[in-house]
Parts: structure tokens; sequence; C-alpha cells
């Protein structure tokens, strides 16, 4: 099974990219699922429904968020309706939306899991491990393959998440800093991890977003609205190839 997971949308123009390239992606490299975080993939911060819709339509089987999406009001409803987006889970019961879903894919049935750090991130959320035992423990039986988006900013949080789940949760992915790493790795019990995917969106600017702008904001201290690079669009992903409930190979991808 081939697993293609997708790095933090920065922007529209990230989900028009996908829109344009995603389905064609996933043949040439004989892609079986598809996961993208998509938390600020809309004009503000989040995502929007519009958005959302937009990437399943374009070869996204799940949606996963992190710390801003649920800045967003219009999504609010549709992580209600829809099994294909969700938010972390250590959000809790009195967020919209849910933290986990199953996808019958046919050949498979794949649990992903959205979990959040707390380590210099906001909002402050409870610690994600006992969030992530009770959706284990939940879904037991019910799926064959488990994926984890762990939305964090501290890389050895991160490391720590996947240690913890080794040989549990078949892949294990982090999203939030925009930045690739090169730490791809199997671990010893067989899960596939690396530390953050990346990013889509607009190149040429400082994480997605125009220089100047954020310049001034770091510069200044004063509040400033972001605005989207003015690059050309790329997407980071990663493809997990599973064999049985193994991770056997992983490799990067840029388009």
């Amino acid at each position: 099974m081939k697993i293609l997971a997708i790095g933090d949308i920065t922007s529209p123009g990230g989900v028009e990219h996908l829109r344009g390239g995603l389905w064609k992606i996933r043949e040439k490299y004989g892609i079986d699922f598809c996961v993208v975080n998509g938390e600020n993939a809309s004009v503000i911060n989040g995502i929007s429904k519009e958005a959302a819709q937009t990437l399943l339509m374009s070869g996204a089987d799940v949606i996963t968020g992190g710390n801003h999406t649920m800045h967003n009001y219009s999504v609010h409803s549709f992580l209600e309706e829809s099994p294909a987006i969700i938010r972390p889970v250590n959000y809790g019961d009195k967020a919209p939306g849910r933290g986990y879903t199953v996808i019958d894919t046919g050949a498979y049935r794949v649990l992903v899991i959205n979990a959040m750090g707390n380590i210099h991130i906001e909002p402050v959320l409870d610690a994600p491990y006992p969030y992530i035992d009770k959706v284990l423990r939940a879904c037991e039986g019910e799926y064959d393959i488990a994926i984890l988006d762990i939305h964090a900013e501290a890389t050895g949080e991160k490391l720590a998440v996947a240690h913890s789940y080794d040989g549990r949760i078949n892949v294990i992915f982090g999203t939030h800093t925009h930045v690739p790493t090169a730490d791809y790795t199997v671990l010893p019990r067989g899960t596939g991890y690396v530390t953050d995917l990346g990013m889509c969106g607009e190149g040429g600017g400082i994480l997605g977003m125009d220089t100047g702008t954020v310049l001034y904001k770091l510069k200044t201290r004063m509040p400033t609205r972001l605005k989207p690079s003015d690059g050309e669009c790329f997407a980071d992903g990663v493809i997990f190839t599973l064999d049985g409930a193994v991770c056997t190979d992983i490799t990067r991808i840029k388009f």
C-alpha cells in the first residue's frame, strides 16, 4: 500500500495547485491513499468549507488540521458533516467535528488520527497521548492501517510521539513548521516516520508568506495581516510504502 502525505497548505493557491495536479501525482506513483494537511487553505487562517470540498474532489482522501483550523467558522459545520475532514483530537469534545476517522477504501480500512503538540504552540491543548490512546482503544478491530498527523512546533515532541506509538501506528508524520525535514526513517517496530512534511503553496517567501510583511511584523511587532508570497506554487509530500503493517520505503516528492 502506498500512502501520500502532503504538508500544510498555506493559501488558496495551494488548493488550486492540488486541484490541478494531485490526481496526476496519484496516478504517476500508484498512490492508494492520500492525506493532506489543510489548516491554512483559506485567505484567512484556517480552512473554509469550499476549500475542503475542493481538496476532497481533487484527490485528498482525508484532510487534517492544526492550531488554525477553528479560526474559520465556515468549516465548523462541515467538520460535523464530513468524515473526511478532521481536527486535532485533543481540542476535546466541545470542539466541532472529530479528531479521527476510519475510511474504508475497499481494500483497506484506514484509521487517520490528527493530534496537536503542546510545546511552543498556541492554543495550548492537553498532551496528545491519552487522546491518541483512547482512539486506538475505541477503534480496535475496526481498521487495518493507522496514520497519525502530529501537528507540533517542537521536533523533539514529534519524535517522542513517534517512539511512543512505534509499531502501533503504521505511519506517523509531523506538520506545522512548513519546512521539510530529511529524517524520514522506519522506526524499530516498523512505523514509517518523518518530523515534518513541509508545505503546499507559493514559494519565494517565508514559509509561504510574503517576505516584506513577515519582516515588518517581526521587526516592528506591530499587528500585520500576512499575505501569500508571489512565487510559483509547489507541494511537499512524502510517500510511505507499506508491506502489511510494516513500512518498507519512504520517498520524498515535490511537485
